[in-house]
């Protein structure tokens, strides 16, 4: 039996969190367009995902990973490179960590080990 942490059905649940709370930030922030469409890509990457929790079934766990590890490094790279206030960035950084680490370490099942 897996543990909890390696089901799709948490890393989807933990990715919709991450969507949802770009979102929220978005509405109390003065760059309210930078976080919205990052909230939009995550949200709308986790839903077409093909997971327990999916809306559409698009593609492939495997292409989630990829589509995980491309917002991540473009929140990075928005943070970073652009004009923008404190609270965005350290939004931005925080929902590229928390893809990235989930992506990563949590892959589905793909970087299983066997003991």
């Amino acid at each position: 039996m897996r543990s909890l942490l390696r089901r799709p059905i948490v890393h989807q649940a933990v990715d919709y969190a991450v969507g949802f709370a770009l979102a929220s930030a978005a509405v109390r922030s003065g760059d309210q367009a930078v976080l919205a469409i990052a909230a939009v890509v995550v949200i709308a990457s986790t839903a077409m995902f093909d997971g327990p929790l999916a809306a559409f079934r698009v593609f492939p766990t495997n292409a989630h990973r990829v589509v995980d590890g491309a917002v991540s490094i473009a929140g990075v790279t928005v943070a970073v490179g652009t004009d923008i206030s404190a609270a965005t960035r350290l939004s931005l950084l925080g929902a590229a960590t928390v893809l990235t680490f989930m992506s990563v370490r949590f892959g589905h099942g793909i970087r299983e080990t066997r003991t």
